[in-house]
């Protein structure tokens, strides 16, 4: 990336906290995201990953604001995105678009399906009814669904075609971004396969930008290019997918590694490094490092100070006193 290029999305030190009011006392706060930084140019697919309630969906609504940030920075193209409200914001959000992870409760079970995926159009105002008509049967095909089961309702689907239809719901405003938060975990691994290939190309034919959120590390390094390792509300390393997957720094990714089976017999497997213990509860996360609770490199410092995301090797940011030295 040029040092004057904008990038097409910028987060900085984005944080979304949730206050608890329960019978057990006083009022907790549950730091979904505490403190994340990111950027992602225009066309790119970046992966966040991670173990199951580290944030990684709560981070893909807060950049979308369907969550308000409780503190940080949205950039859209350079422009603060927190700063927009009303007309400006809904003007914004034809170029933002999210495929959510369950195909079918994110649809409306009332409504037919080219209803469902004219709505965006009907809501922006884009063209006369003959003309949402036309686009909404043109979409369909890019999906692979019939324009003729338009009159359908999701429920005459299976899980493969209904997450097609909310991908084509998405892509219906042609967005230049696209937030996938665990687009392709409720399905089976073959249909798995038929979306994110179908996803690659929709984006190679329509060029829009990927934040691609998910728990399986297959799917992640199947798809981005980048890939973001996320761990209790924060970002421990990032790097390219290919020295990522290389090369591991940081000993949360590593033993995310560790745990991803290689489907190859000939492949002789050595003793695996088993992360012990369970991720501390967000609304009590330990000190220092979040992960000294459960690793094996923790020292001192790592009980006491949280590292700070910095760059181990070019391009390669790490949040570990034990990489980045002490």
């Amino acid at each position: 990336m040029s040092p004057t290029e904008t990038p097409l999305l910028e987060a900085r030190g984005i944080r979304k906290h949730f206050t608890i009011n329960d019978d057990r006392g006083p009022a907790r706060t549950l730091k979904a995201v505490d403190g994340v930084d990111l950027s992602i140019q225009a066309g790119e697919i970046v992966g966040v990953v991670g173990e199951s309630g580290c944030g990684k969906s709560i981070l893909g609504k807060t950049i979308l604001r369907l969550y308000e940030p409780n503190d940080g920075e949205l950039l859209w193209k350079g422009e603060d995105l927190t700063a927009v409200s009303g007309p400006g914001l809904k003007a914004m959000r034809r170029d933002m678009q999210m495929i959510f992870q369950d195909p079918f409760s994110s649809l409306n079970p009332r409504k037919k399906v080219h209803q469902i995926i004219s709505q965006p159009l009907r809501v922006h105002k884009l063209g006369a009814p003959s003309e949402l008509t036309s686009r909404t049967e043109a979409v369909m095909r890019e999906v692979g669904i019939n324009p003729a089961y338009g009159r359908r309702y999701p429920h005459q689907f299976s899980g493969g075609q209904r997450q097609r239809i909310g991908i084509a719901r998405a892509l219906a405003l042609e967005p230049e971004f696209v937030v996938c938060d665990e687009a392709v975990s409720a399905l089976d691994v073959s249909i798995q396969a038929q979306i994110l290939n179908l996803l690659l190309d929709l984006r190679d034919k329509h060029g829009f930008a990927n934040l691609f959120i998910s728990h399986d590390l297959a799917v992640v390094k199947f798809i981005a290019e980048r890939i973001m390792v996320m761990y209790l509300g924060r970002i421990v390393e990032q790097a390219s997918k290919n020295d990522l997957m290389a090369e591991p720094l940081h000993p949360y990714t590593r033993a995310l590694l560790e745990a991803f089976p290689v489907a190859d017999p000939s492949v002789r497997h050595k003793k695996k490094q088993i992360v012990v213990g369970d991720v501390p509860s967000p609304m009590d996360p330990p000190k220092g490092c979040h992960f000294h609770p459960r690793c094996p490199l923790a020292s001192e410092k790592c009980r006491n100070e949280y590292p700070p995301l910095k760059e181990a090797a070019p391009g390669r940011l790490v949040a570990c006193w034990a990489v980045n030295g002490e």
